[in-house]
């Protein structure tokens, strides 16, 4: 006889099952089915607690952004190297949770739209961006730009690389120097619009 799980336990095993099945399986295996039977719960589980798999998926997206905004507002500023860290942040929140960034960048499910809740965390974790190139501006670097305009290009560069790297779309043969270089030369290529 199959042991029912406990109905506090239910929403992180179901969130755990998602993000196996999105790790392993990618988003044709994601299905209410497959997620139930990973968690061992019953189908009906996952409509209860989420209502049904696109709210799981709003769940997957919010609790990612949430994690990414803290690693970027844990970041150590440095004065002398302003974005070295965030930049080291972002990727590790990237690397670390795969299953996470597919569902928030990469990966898209016919269907699914983050609700307002969940963009709005979206967009707190942008904020974080904004503060740090704030704080980048106020000691030279990145200026003559609008805080909002530098944290988008920062974020779009930093995420095209990781993404590649993630998609193993990256040949350089040290990847962690490759990166380290391509954060000085976009801080450097910026920098001077201030001029």
């Amino acid at each position: 006889m199959t042991q029912r799980t406990p109905s506090r336990l239910i929403e992180p095993e179901l969130m755990a099952a998602a993000l196996d099945i999105l790790s392993e399986l990618g988003p044709e295996g994601f299905t209410v089915r497959a997620i139930a039977r990973r968690a061992n719960v019953a189908p009906m589980a996952l409509y209860n607690h989420f209502d049904g798999k696109f709210g799981l998926l709003d769940a997957v997206w919010t609790e990612g952004f949430t994690k990414l905004r803290h690693a970027l507002e844990s970041s150590v500023f440095n004065p002398s190297d302003p974005l070295t860290n965030v930049a080291d942040a972002y990727r590790n929140f990237a690397l670390t949770h795969r299953s996470h960034y597919n569902v928030m960048f990469v990966q898209r499910f016919v269907g699914f739209n983050p609700s307002s809740a969940a963009v709005t965390v979206a967009h707190q974790a942008f904020q974080a961006m904004v503060n740090i190139v704030t704080s980048a501006q106020g000691v030279g670097a990145l200026g003559g730009l609008e805080p909002v305009d530098a944290a988008q290009m920062l974020w779009s560069a930093v995420h095209g690389f990781v993404t590649l790297e993630m998609l193993e779309i990256n040949f350089a043969p040290d990847r962690d120097r490759t990166y380290a270089q391509f954060m000085q030369g976009l801080e450097r290529g910026l920098s001077p619009l201030a001029h």
